[in-house]
């Protein structure tokens, strides 16, 4: 009997995977555990191997194809049994070849391979024809890949939960000060300090480090932070888990990691999903304040700007109990950052998300709580 190559479930959170690529043409020899094709699935690139030793005798789905976990993907003839043997049907047209630079442009920009014309020995595929291909297809991107998969998940988040957004503005003078000074512990960054703020938040607010499944609000002990990553082509969530058992250094260490990780598509499956919470920063963008959306089944998602200026009543001026700032008699300044909260109604209301970011603010507000 042929043996059957089935899309794995790699993680609770993976439902369908697109074919990129097979590696192995209908009529080639495999052997078990060897990497015949190319899936990704969960915002990451799965291999998938075969089963067993054998020819490859039929693909069921060409590259391009959207498939759901566990579904037949390709069959496999045993040892000793030829295709006709196998009682599989005509084989599937084989694949083109491709060379890896234009595998990983198409991956990268969501290109059907399928649909490329090679102008290689022998009908290979070139980075150049991937470019020409993107060229000429530059006002009809298709929803495809990684995209495809963001597009449908943001839109089932708004389209399912009734979200809303509080903003409001922290004093992180103190923080920039150390920042700039070598004060934060591990070389932490911006982002590792929010990370940070938001974890010991959580802990004293706890409604917001939830998840909704099946019509109940399950509030989760331990948090798993979702860090929003930009990787060039698409924001991806690498997920830190078990992040409230981290300082601020080794949870900056972890996050750095994690996101060399994912920028170079090597992220595990389990690292782009399960988080509890999500934080995402534009502040390197020059973004002030925005509206995050929900990453499901969350129930809150939190956003931070860029820092700014803001003057403030100064020491022995106006509204200050004496001296002035650079700004004029009685005006002093100090650096601020815009945080935004959007959370989903349904969980919580608004009262306990201004509490939440207040929390926070307290603590970006005063670094030294932070290790």
């Amino acid at each position: 009997m042929p043996a059957e190559v089935r899309l794995p479930q790699a993680g609770m959170g993976m439902t369908d995977g697109t074919v990129l690529e097979w590696l192995k043409q209908v009529g080639e020899k495999v052997r078990k555990g060897e990497c015949i094709a190319e899936v990704e699935a969960a915002k990451t690139t799965l291999e998938i191997e075969a089963p067993c030793d054998g020819v490859l005798a039929r693909i069921v789905t060409p590259a391009g194809t959207l498939v759901p976990v566990r579904e037949v993907m390709a069959v496999i003839a045993l040892p000793g049994e030829g295709p006709g043997e196998s009682g599989v049907t005509e084989a599937a047209e084989a694949p083109v070849q491709v060379v890896p630079a234009a595998r990983k442009l198409a991956r990268d920009h969501g290109i059907d391979l399928a649909g490329v014309s090679g102008s290689g020995p022998g009908g290979r595929i070139t980075e150049a024809d991937v470019s020409a291909h993107l060229g000429a297809r530059a006002d009809a991107v298709p929803l495809t890949g990684t995209r495809g998969l963001i597009a449908r998940r943001m839109v089932a988040s708004l389209r399912d939960s009734a979200q809303f957004t509080l903003v409001r503005s922290a004093d992180v003078t103190d923080l920039v000060h150390r920042h700039d000074h070598g004060g934060l512990p591990g070389g932490a960054t911006y982002t590792d300090v929010l990370a940070r703020a938001a974890v010991l938040s959580l802990a004293e607010h706890p409604a917001l480090n939830a998840h909704i499944v099946g019509g109940q609000i399950r509030i989760t002990r331990r948090v798993h932070l979702g860090i929003g990553i930009d990787t060039g082509v698409a924001l991806l969530v690498g997920v830190l888990r078990g992040a409230d058992a981290d300082g601020l250094a080794e949870l900056s260490a972890r996050r750095l990691a994690l996101t060399e990780r994912v920028r170079a598509g090597h992220a595990d499956p389990a690292e782009l999903q399960g988080s509890t919470f999500t934080i995402t920063n534009l502040g390197h963008a020059g973004i002030d304040a925005f509206t995050p959306i929900i990453n499901p089944p969350e129930v809150a998602v939190l956003g931070a700007g860029r820092i700014t200026d803001e003057p403030v009543p100064a020491p022995g001026g106006p509204g200050g109990p004496g001296g002035s700032g650079p700004g004029g008699p009685g005006v002093a300044w100090r650096k601020s950052i815009t945080l935004s909260l959007t959370v989903d109604h349904r969980a919580v209301d608004g009262a306990p998300a201004a509490r939440f970011l207040a929390t926070l603010a307290g603590y970006l507000s005063k670094p030294t709580a932070l290790a």
